[in-house]
């Protein structure tokens, strides 16, 4: 079926995303944060708080993204804002502010990530996720294909394909054609829904409830958290809830990148555009180490490792290491029940998120206890954040409820309750950019 230009308007609102390459500005301080050391004192709150007056709301998601810069999801103003890390707001990204879909329905985010391509995906508590990319606006997109002709190379065969088609997608995504020609066509319409956020991955698309054999998607799954491999790797992770409060199941899944479209940018480059598809479930619902149990928040390292935490039976906190030596990928536990400190529960009240750093040092949230729990990357436990000094007992936190950390050590907490974002730093790293309360 030919798939005419008016349906690839409607199919380049909803589905398409991503692109093959960024560079990252230099214009953002990169220095690394170094592993704890025995001379390390306390965690020092940082001035100044980032509250109103750098208009915030209510900050209830933060992430890092590799050129430093600082994307806050902020559901009381229904936008994504952006602070570079003195606290300006840099410009070009009032796209990611007051957030609507395809019917004009305001978007409230309730997580973002950034993936090495800039491109910025957030969730809202339903079964899609939402990107946009930095990147192509900034640069800006002359030209989308619509047709082109695909050689089958074991045949020699050629065939002229619709953009947008069955067809299209199957070619465009397998090894044994190649597209040797493009129709591009410089719509505003379409170029716009590319530029604009729009949904990079919906469950109840037909194609993903096919590949989802096991937990067939439905109106009540819904995503709870995101992350994004900090490598070249086109995909990401969610993790999704399936069911009532009652009776629902948890698990973490993996979402792949498909070709969708083929653009010419402003500078005469042509990349690829992609749209989410089911990948797998990661780890499926039950008790114990390997499976998860009424989740909170997830994360993932430079290696790949998977960290999410938990208020259900057994224990709060997880780390899955995967294992590619199979036909398919396997996860294993990654922390000794018995032995590693961040297993130990009576540590959590309430474990809302999780962070981990370029050191892979990890950094629970506890909102309940109004403080930061800090693990080296062996899972033994180091100090806690959220503290005037090392000997107060009262935290300056309120109701913490999402943590990040930049390459240079910093960290950051959204408290919900103070509609701020609160700065923490090791005493004996501070540095002359980074100035401590006094």
């Amino acid at each position: 079926m030919k798939y005419l230009l008016s349906s690839i308007l409607i199919f380049g609102l909803f589905t398409i995303s991503c692109v093959d390459r960024f560079v990252i500005p230099e214009d953002i301080n990169q220095n690394q944060g170094g592993s704890f050391g025995a001379g390390d004192t306390t965690f020092l709150q940082l001035n100044p708080v980032w509250d109103a007056s750098y208009g915030l709301n209510k900050p209830i998601e933060i992430s890092i993204a590799q050129d430093g810069r600082i994307f806050v999801a902020d559901s009381g103003l229904n936008s994504i804002l952006v602070f570079d890390q003195n606290g300006n707001s840099p410009s070009g990204f009032d796209g990611l502010k007051n957030l609507t879909d395809e019917n004009g329905n305001s978007i409230s985010p309730t997580d973002v990530d950034i993936d090495q391509k800039m491109n910025v995906f957030f969730i809202n508590g339903t079964q899609q996720i939402f990107v946009w990319n930095q990147y192509w606006n900034e640069i800006g997109i002359s030209q989308v294909s619509v047709s082109g002709q695909f050689h089958h190379l074991d045949s020699g065969t050629d065939s002229i394909v619709s953009a947008g088609t069955d067809i299209w997608l199957s070619f465009l995504n397998h090894s044994d054609w190649e597209l040797v020609s493009t129709v591009f066509s410089s719509n505003s319409e379409l170029i716009d829904s590319l530029l604009n956020p729009h949904v990079f991955y919906d469950g109840r698309d037909e194609k993903n409830i096919q590949k989802d054999i096991y937990f067939r998607s439905t109106d009540s799954s819904k995503f709870t958290g995101l992350t994004a491999p900090a490598n070249d790797e086109n995909l990401i992770f969610v993790m999704d809830t399936i069911g009532t409060n009652l009776e629902s199941k948890d698990r973490i899944m993996q979402i792949d990148f498909q070709r969708s479209l083929l653009l010419e940018l402003a500078n005469g480059d042509t990349v690829y555009a992609f749209t989410g598809e089911f990948g797998s479930t990661v780890l499926g619902p039950g008790s114990g180490i390997e499976y998860v149990n009424d989740a909170l928040a997830l994360d993932v390292d430079y290696q790949g490792n998977l960290y999410f935490t938990q208020i259900g039976e057994e224990f709060p906190i997880h780390m899955i290491i995967p294992d590619h030596s199979g036909d398919y990928v396997s996860y294993s536990s990654g922390f000794n029940a018995a032995m590693d400190d961040i297993m130990n529960p009576n540590l959590f009240s309430y474990p809302s998120d999780i962070a981990v750093d370029v050191n892979r040092n990890i950094y629970v949230v506890d909102t309940d206890s109004s403080h930061i729990n800090v693990f080296d990357a062996n899972g033994k436990f180091f100090k806690n954040v959220g503290y005037p000094s090392k000997d107060d007992s009262v935290s300056i936190l309120n109701k913490p409820v999402a943590v990040a950390v930049d390459n240079r050590g910093v960290i950051y907490v959204c408290d919900r309750s103070e509609g701020a974002i609160f700065r923490f730093k090791l005493s004996n790293s501070l540095d002359e950019d980074i100035i401590p309360n006094e």
